[in-house]
């Protein structure tokens, strides 16, 4: 993939946060000791999340499928009587956080959650999926299947539209959500209104394709070539994996039917020509696809909006495009 160098320098809020993160070590995501791991990015999205926007209702909720038990957060927006007096109408959001798939949860990414409840009028199913490596592949997936078959067979008693839902998750969520939009494809269903990846990781295999994984991709810049090696081992069970379009959407050979999509990511995180790839694709497929590429910040931007003012600009662009279904 062929992609123009950076045109400039880190926003002064982004190099901050990589100041920060990095503290002279380029290898952020060091797995080695994954209970500090967790320790140390829940405690740093307790300080850099959006600010706590009002809903009209939470309920932390075990959704009950067939062969399943799936923890969610759900959060109702403002005002969401009056739309169930009139139709039940709203979008639905399947919001999936990011993480490696190793770490953070539905509760370290709760802010950004209700965030897209308020600014977005619409019903949030923040999934909480289960982690690796003790659970691998394909369990973070069945669990957001499993979510997403079970909202559009209750939407209606969540106050919104089976034909609105829509999915999105930054990072490791990303992947989530376009590989369960390729899983709805395949088994037919439920139907899926809208795909808002953000930052996705989009291939645990090829890295070397990608230009902006040459130029950014040393740890630098949060993530490096060796995490990504780190999330193979921890979240497959074969390398092999590594090749199946629902680990590496990408690689999809076909991406017709698949919703419209909101892409968003940034300009110094080294997923980003990944992200275009996908947009360019999907557009080849004849599927709808805004790119958006914001200058100056860094991979998952968005979910750092309480330090990184650009996120709110992120959150509330996906916001209005769940609004507008």
């Amino acid at each position: 993939m062929v992609r123009a160098v950076n045109k400039g320098a880190l926003e002064p809020e982004s190099a901050a946060v990589v100041r920060q993160l990095t503290d002279g070590n380029r290898e952020v995501l060091d797995h080695s000791d994954l209970t500090a791991l967790r320790a140390k990015m829940g405690d740093f999205m307790k300080s850099c999340g959006p600010m706590l926007l009002p809903v009209d209702r939470t309920e932390k909720r075990r959704l009950k499928t067939a062969d399943r038990e799936v923890a969610t957060i759900l959060h109702w927006p403002p005002d969401s009587g009056r739309v169930a007096k009139n139709g039940n109408n709203r979008p639905i959001l399947l919001y999936f956080h990011g993480g490696a798939f190793t770490h953070f949860s539905a509760d370290t990414h709760d802010a950004v959650a209700r965030y897209l409840c308020n600014k977005g009028d619409c019903v949030v199913v923040n999934v909480d999926y289960r982690l690796a490596p003790e659970h691998k592949f394909p369990a973070a997936l069945e669990d957001a299947y499993a979510a997403l078959c079970w909202v559009a067979r209750h939407a209606d008693e969540l106050g919104g539209s089976a034909q609105k839902i829509a999915v999105a998750g930054e990072s490791a969520g990303g992947m989530l959500s376009v590989a369960l939009c390729l899983m709805a494809k395949q088994k037919g269903e439920p139907k899926i209104a809208l795909q808002i990846p953000m930052c996705p990781s989009l291939t645990l295999d090829g890295l070397e394709h990608y230009e902006s994984w040459q130029r950014l991709g040393s740890g630098e810049f949060l993530l490096s070539k060796r995490s990504i090696e780190d999330i193979r081992t921890l979240y497959l069970t074969r390398p092999e994996e590594a090749l199946n379009p629902l680990v590496s959407p990408i690689l999809a050979l076909d991406l017709a039917g698949l919703p419209p999509a909101l892409i968003v990511t940034a300009e110094f995180d080294p997923l980003v020509d990944e992200a275009d790839h996908y947009a360019r694709r999907l557009r080849g497929a004849g599927v709808p696809a805004t790119y958006r590429c914001y200058e100056g910040t860094i991979h998952s931007f968005m979910i750092m909006a309480g330090i990184i003012n650009l996120g709110y600009s992120a959150l509330d662009l996906v916001a209005s495009q769940i609004r507008s279904l």
